[in-house]
């Protein structure tokens, strides 16, 4: 059972968000996480606009790409010739194509793409080629996403088109939690509490991921994760 199944609801009524909230912090209240009851309620159902889902598998693929090249510096001037011929190269940010060009990457910027994967998987979630998300506890295994992904270099046009949009109150039962949790790991860093057992880093990037999702700005590089 993935985490999000406690939220789930018979009701066909759209969920409001406030009773979101106070799902999540009645979840966040049984596995002893804490929170404060004055951080804002999300965007309400009929409100939120969510990314179409080629939009989403078309951002997972760049960023898979991206890994890659961060892994395989030689083959850099084939992905992006891959990512041209296939129309993704215009759904690489600024930023991004800053890093598909540079001569060599910095630590950090290895480090900062490594986390992506994080990003992928939740972005591989929000179109249904992932069944379930756990708690931000453990790094997903590389292979697993390799697993959803199309084969390497190969037209993804059909894999594009497969996609789909899981419903939005699941998106924002995810969003919602996700925002909580993030609030409690920054807290706890805040704090040098060491009692959490969730990964901050994995909190952030999924955050990020889902924050794009639901449109917390337009463009990639603006995304912002504010608790």
């Amino acid at each position: 059972m993935g985490i999000l199944d406690i939220f789930k609801s018979e009701n066909s009524k759209p969920k409001t968000a406030l009773k979101r909230k106070k799902e999540t912090e009645k979840f966040l209240k049984s596995i002893n996480v804490p929170f404060i009851e004055h951080l804002p309620m999300i965007e309400e159902e009929n409100e939120v606009r969510i990314r179409k889902p080629a939009e989403i598998t078309k951002r997972i693929l760049v960023l898979t790409y991206l890994n890659y090249i961060a892994e395989e510096p030689d083959s850099k001037i084939e992905v992006i010739e891959f990512l041209k011929s296939n129309g993704l190269w215009e759904k690489v940010s600024p930023d991004e194509k800053l890093l598909f060009k540079s001569e060599e990457l910095t630590e950090q910027e290895l480090i900062n793409i490594s986390w992506r994967s994080e990003a992928i998987w939740v972005l591989l979630w929000a179109i249904n080629k992932v069944e379930e998300i756990e708690l931000p506890i453990e790094q997903v295994e590389i292979m697993e996403i390799v697993s959803k992904l199309p084969k390497f270099m190969s037209n993804p046009t059909e894999y594009i088109k497969s996609a789909t949009i899981r419903p939005t109150s699941e998106i924002l039962d995810f969003s919602d939690l996700t925002y909580r949790i993030h609030w409690a790991t920054r807290n706890a860093e805040l704090n040098n509490e060491k009692s959490l057992e969730f990964h901050p880093s994995i909190v952030m990037e999924r955050h990020y991921a889902i924050n794009w999702v639901t449109f917390y700005e337009e463009e990639w590089d603006d995304i912002s994760t504010d608790t």
